[in-house]
């Protein structure tokens, strides 16, 4: 679930005030925190604590936010598409239209955790659940950003489907590239660099 928000000033993180400098701050505390946010989310509950990528571009490209201010974008990995509860027990609604605004409280309240006095910085905020995300782009099927599941088995020369792994199509000379494709989403141009060099013969 992203969340896009103008900011007075970039948060004061209480980890170091080098973290100011960085494109992208990941919370998560340890392994058993995102096991436990996957396991809720997989049961479909709202995790109680998310695991949150903050992304802070105006840290490094001021121009993206009028002079003065500050834009970040928040994404809380992995969450379930068809709400079954809330794992903390306090929401009570199960349609993303009526809980996303209640729920990005509850990132803003963790990300205040780690940064204090965010709240004063908030200009405005827009947030997309899930659901927003299918509504704006089909491919992103349940809201998943990441073009399909990481596990092994969709890993490799599994993905995105047994013998299809090699950016080939059934059209010849058509190739896919992205996400979808190895080496995976969060890699940039990773696949289309790898097709360019099999193409190229290196």
């Amino acid at each position: 679930m992203p969340s896009s928000i103008p900011w007075r000033w970039l948060p004061s993180w209480s980890a170091g005030a080098e973290l100011k400098n960085f494109a992208y701050v990941h919370l998560a505390p340890s392994l058993a925190a995102m096991a436990t946010t996957y396991t809720q989310a997989l049961a479909g509950l709202l995790p109680a604590e998310p695991a949150l990528v903050v992304g802070q571009p105006t840290a490094i490209d001021p121009s993206r936010a009028p002079a003065g201010k500050h834009v970040l974008w928040v994404q809380v990995r992995v969450l379930p598409f068809h709400i079954r509860g809330d794992a903390s027990g306090i929401i009570s609604g199960s349609d993303w239209d009526a809980v996303k605004e209640i729920y990005a409280d509850r990132v803003l309240d963790l990300i205040e955790r780690y940064a204090p006095g965010l709240r004063a910085s908030v200009l405005a905020r827009a947030v997309l659940s899930p659901l927003d995300l299918e509504r704006e782009n089909p491919n992103l099927v349940g809201g998943d950003s990441l073009a399909g599941s990481h596990h092994l088995d969709q890993n490799f020369f599994f993905r995105p489907a047994f013998g299809w792994s090699r950016y080939r199509t059934p059209i010849g000379s058509l190739y896919m590239v992205g996400a979808s494709t190895w080496p995976g989403a969060g890699t940039g141009a990773g696949s289309g660099f790898m097709l360019a060099k099999a193409l190229a013969g290196e």
